[in-house]
């Protein structure tokens, strides 16, 4: 019988050589450098499970604050999940997951992030969510882009931009919260681009000598990554970035750009919008981790809308929901229904389609892609 509990920051030198054993190869910076909040002794939010003293699984967990309008829900992220090869199918990662999930909600956490959809968290709560346009900018797209930022100059990240980048990453709607610092680390870091083997590129937009856009790009190096290049993080005039975006592909003579747009970012997708796209969902899955806490944190962008009332939840037993909508009726949802309900741009489930008809809050509740830069 394993023990399960939070990572000593002693153990942390193990959990990252179980990591790189699963996740890396020679080429791979370490999981330890391309993930360092995961195995930070100072955070100390990952949990293993423990035989005889030994860390022989581990699932980390990192916290973050989701800023929403004017509401700011906290949260975690899991990933790097691994058990080492002789102690699998004893049901360790589930049992980790149990403990994660009390753990999250006595920190204070409202939802869950998971860099995976497999099955062991989709029967445990976690679900597909959200809507992305995944736009493919070619080489003629690029030159269009390219053309149509007038007056726009790009250039790549100098050492006097870091205020004006983070002061654009602020400013969104709908973001993670990141100091100047940790938008720095987070960049040379290079998270989910290391796991294709790709390096991050920091790109500004100018306009009149000021900084109006920036985006992070994933690119392949002297390796040769076979991974299509991607947008990782952007923020910042619309137009501005639609020509950065089309720059780098011109400029670094890329086959492709991939640029995936949350629904909400309504702007950027006009104008990408001579880009062929392909419809898709959010990365990974989302796990609702205390459903009253979260409408409690949602008033604030709630009140935005024009409703006099919020809507109400009550968890009941069995991972099901009474919802009461404003106009006082009440619909009773599964875990699914409740995500699709909150966080799809059209609901994919009956229950979930027929308690929107009855809502008057603002839904859906857009979230930040979850393959940016505070990827887990």
């Amino acid at each position: 019988m394993a023990e399960i509990r939070l990572v000593a920051a002693e153990d942390m030198a193990d959990a990252i050589r179980g990591s790189d054993a699963v996740f890396r190869d020679a080429e791979q910076i370490s999981m330890g450098a391309a993930f360092p909040a995961v195995f930070s002794a100072a955070l100390s939010q990952s949990f293993g499970a423990y035989e005889d003293g030994k860390l022989v699984s581990f699932m980390g967990l990192v916290p973050a604050v989701l800023r929403i309008g004017s509401a700011r829900v906290p949260m975690f992220s899991i990933g790097s999940v691994f058990t080492l090869p002789d102690f699998r199918g004893h049901g360790y990662a589930g049992d980790m997951l149990q403990a994660v999930k009390e753990h999250v909600r006595d920190s204070g956490g409202a939802l869950v992030y998971v860099s995976g959809n497999r099955s062991l968290y989709t029967r445990n709560q976690c679900h597909p969510f959200g809507a992305v346009d995944r736009y493919a900018i070619g080489p003629s797209h690029g030159e269009q882009l390219l053309q149509a930022g007038a007056g726009i100059v790009v250039r790549e990240l100098s050492p006097t931009d870091w205020l004006h980048v983070h002061a654009l990453a602020a400013a969104r709607r709908v973001a993670y919260e990141q100091s100047v610092r940790e938008l720095a680390e987070l960049i040379a870091s290079e998270a989910y681009a290391s796991c294709l083997k790709l390096r991050h590129r920091t790109l500004v937009a100018t306009k009149g000598g000021r900084v109006v856009a920036f985006a992070v790009v994933a690119m392949p190096d002297e390796r040769g990554s076979k991974r299509t290049p991607f947008a990782v993080e952007w923020a910042g005039d619309t137009n501005a970035l639609a020509a950065l975006f089309g720059h780098t592909v011109a400029s670094y003579g890329l086959p492709q750009l991939d640029v995936p747009v949350a629904w909400h970012e309504q702007e950027l997708s006009e104008a990408l919008s001579p880009v062929p796209s392909a419809a898709g969902r959010n990365t990974g899955t989302v796990h609702i981790a205390d459903a009253e806490r979260l409408f409690a944190l949602l008033a604030p962008y709630w009140h935005t809308s024009a409703a006099d009332d919020l809507p109400r939840i009550r968890t009941l037993e069995d991972h099901r929901y009474a919802l009461t909508a404003e106009d006082g009726r009440t619909f009773e949802l599964d875990s699914e229904s409740l995500v699709s309900l909150l966080f799809d741009p059209i609901p994919s489930l009956p229950a979930a389609l027929e308690a929107r008809g009855a809502m008057r809050s603002q839904l859906p509740v857009p979230l930040p892609y979850a393959g940016g830069l505070n990827y887990v």
